[in-house]
């Protein structure tokens, strides 16, 4: 049937009955139809093929073109880019074809038949843009390239009267970009999860008219592809004489009538598919945000589904096996949503994670309870070339579960991340418990801190950890290097060294080596400051290298200080603890006497709470007075016997603490170290009437 360039099309309410001929359109086109599952990923392949339609008809625009490679295809039984060659050539061999225009469209959407609807507009689309970017491209730049300028020839593209030519490419032009319109209007449509709405008999008959509309646009953008192709072939053959304002106008008038057309259909259905989706996001924020709140879910399915699962059975993506993971593998597990950027985190934070995660020692306790599952958000609406390529390397190297395709995640739940969940630019590691509930709104302070220790790694289980905990050696260097950790705890002394100043690191480090060869037995670390410069890592990587601590665990050693004065701050935001200003006092202090470049030094053991912390002048002082404290180290131990010459510490400070030590028969008399100011204490007996023997 072929349908006259007269006939116009009038937008149509969702009440309003379809014409016949209309009605006809859809019959034809929905007989051409038979859907097997076969998609691709729409999103990036429009992307790609808006480009070159955009490109080509105005060399004003910049290119941001994504590989082929990173669109998924589903089902397919060939590659993508074996399909749009073929389509691309069905299409040339339809433009020779001697029957009518509307028999030829059907001809190339039975090609076509068991792609989804918004799959057939972005392929045939895809497929006429590599014939007609090469074509706009040859005549871009004919003029001053020899390749082009054979190309030009050999195609018969040097026309000598072009001005005449003009309004045909202007009108093609706005075809094109109304083909593209209109397909973006169905893409955007299939990608609705429309189960939202279909509540009742009337919502699905207002759905019937909106598909109706979807099939039109279909069998349209297929025509207008069509026609725009024959304009090209029929370009090339044409001869010189034959370039003239008459044939030109013509066709020009048969592409501006399509375009017309192609326009009132868009405007009506874009404003269908405008109505569709604010409905859905706002009937999907309301169920997600119940169902956040709500402590009596079963389980965490139903809230991980809408999450992540709307359009898609298995929207997760294992790296290890690059198998594609369906949201059931999460049931009954608390699940860490790593937000960030596709960028990840600093390299620093994402290698100190893997190590206090994946490649803890006792991770394996707990590793069938929990999933880290990263969802990175772009910028902008749109992912970017770079965006791309950083989620592909990182999501196909890291040991995590991923969002296999984080650029169609509904708005909606984007929204909620930025606005309830506050995510703008520094990662979160928000934690949702085996019920969906959300436990923990960032938890990866406390994982870098403690590691699976930290476990269900929920807001209350961080504020019961600082409870217990105890500003000490083990807890500046525990996670930073787990072999130098279990090393070290069987007792060995250990001495953290920091400077800004590498002249007195070697002096340290000279005057120490001569107390070692002496018989003491320390180990040193030296992590030199933040703000290290690059020689002054170089440096310190020499110097540590007789122990484990790389230049990557002095970064670590930094950071997870910074993340242990945040997690007290977070800890303590609603309610301060027991230790509460003890711990950030201590973290504080090490942190500022960084900042302010003095020289420090600290003395103690991973198997014990007791350090002394030296800065200054003190820390050379430690090794002019070596006579004063080695002979105390048998009665007092290492940090005691320093501790207890530090003239300036204990005249200084006061302390009147007790402690009460029973008494039994045949003990000798020991040593005390005061639990506050960490000197020895004086004895005294005291005698008390039990009157109860």
């Amino acid at each position: 049937m072929e349908l006259s360039r007269n006939d116009s099309f009038t937008p149509q309410s969702s009440s309003t009955k379809l014409s016949i001929e209309q009605e006809i359109i859809i019959n034809k086109t929905l007989l051409t139809h038979e859907s097997d599952g076969q998609r691709v990923d729409c999103k990036i392949l429009f992307q790609v093929m808006e480009n070159v339609m955009l490109y080509a008809s105005n060399s004003n625009n910049t290119v941001d073109v994504h590989y082929l490679d990173s669109i998924e295809s589903f089902a397919m039984k060939e590659t993508l880019e074996h399909c749009i060659y073929k389509l691309s050539h069905a299409i040339l061999w339809e433009c020779h074809n001697t029957i009518d225009m509307h028999a030829r469209t059907l001809l190339l959407l039975e090609m076509l038949g068991k792609y989804r609807w918004d799959a057939k507009v972005v392929l045939i689309l895809t497929a006429f843009a590599i014939s007609y970017g090469e074509f706009r491209l040859v005549l871009e730049v004919y003029s001053h390239n020899s390749l082009a300028a054979s190309l030009a020839l050999l195609k018969n593209l040097c026309w000598k009267n072009f001005e005449a030519l003009r309004p045909q490419f202007k009108a093609m032009e706005m075809l094109i970009k109304e083909m593209v319109e209109l397909a973006k209007c169905v893409v955007r449509f299939e990608g609705l999860p429309l189960q939202l709405v279909l509540v009742d008999d009337h919502d699905c008959t207002l759905m019937a008219a909106a598909k109706s509309k979807i099939y039109l646009a279909t069998y349209w953008i297929f025509r207008s592809t069509l026609a725009s192709a024959s304009q090209i072939t029929d370009l090339i053959a044409m001869k010189q004489e034959q370039v003239n304002s008459n044939i030109t106008a013509n066709a020009a008038w048969g592409l501006s009538s399509l375009a017309l057309r192609l326009s009132r259909l868009c405007s009506c259905l874009g404003m269908q598919v405008d109505a569709y989706q604010e409905q859905i996001e706002q009937k999907l924020y309301k169920k997600l945000m119940v169902l956040v709140k709500d402590q009596t879910k079963a389980d965490n399915q139903e809230l991980l589904q809408l999450f992540f699962s709307l359009n898609d059975d298995l929207p997760l993506k294992d790296s290890s096996s690059q198998g594609k993971v369906g949201i059931s593998a999460l049931k009954d597990k608390v699940v860490m949503l790593l937000i960030s950027k596709p960028d990840l985190l600093p390299i620093e934070q994402t290698l100190l994670l893997l190590q206090q995660t994946h490649e803890h020692p006792h991770n394996k306790n707990i590793e069938q309870d929990y999933e880290i599952m990263w969802v990175p958000i772009s910028s902008s609406e749109t992912w970017t070339l770079e965006e791309h390529i950083s989620f592909d390397y990182l999501s196909n190297s890291l040991p995590w579960l991923s969002i296999r395709q984080p650029w169609l995640l509904n708005s909606t739940i984007v929204r909620i991340i930025r606005e309830e969940w506050k995510f703008e630019e520094r990662a979160l590691l928000v934690v949702l418990d085996s019920h969906s509930s959300v436990s923990n709104y960032n938890a990866i302070n406390m994982v870098l801190i403690w590691g699976p220790k930290a476990f269900p790694f929920s807001g209350s289980k961080e504020k019961e950890l600082w409870e217990e905990e105890n500003w000490n050696m083990k807890l500046m260097l525990d996670g930073t290097d787990h072999f130098l950790t279990k090393m070290a705890e069987g007792g060995q002394n250990i001495c953290i060294c920091g400077s800004s100043k590498l002249d007195w690191i070697k002096e340290f480090e000279s005057r120490i080596k001569k107390l070692k060869d002496a018989g003491l037995q320390l180990q040193v670390i030296y992590v030199g400051s933040r703000n290290s410069t690059e020689s002054m890592q170089t440096a310190l990587a020499n110097i540590n290298k007789d122990s484990s601590f790389t230049p990557i665990k002095v970064r670590f050693f930094w950071l997870k200080l910074e993340k242990i004065k945040d997690s007290i701050l977070q800890a303590g935001q609603s309610q301060t603890f027991a230790n509460y200003e003890t711990l950030l006092n201590q973290v504080s202090e090490l942190l500022d006497t960084d900042d302010q470049n003095t020289n420090w030094a600290v003395f103690g053991s991973v198997s014990s709470k007791d350090f002394v912390m030296l800065k200054g002048n003190k820390v050379m002082e430690f090794f002019d007075r070596v006579p004063d404290w080695a002979n105390k180290v048998g009665t007092l131990g290492f940090v005691g016997a320093i501790r207890s010459v530090d003239d300036e510490v204990n005249s200084a400070v006061t302390c009147d603490h007790t402690t009460m030590v029973p008494y039994d028969e045949g003990m000798s008399q020991g040593t005390v170290v005061c639990d506050k100011c960490k000197r020895v204490m004086s004895a005294y007996i005291v005698y008390k009437c039990d009157g109860s023997k």
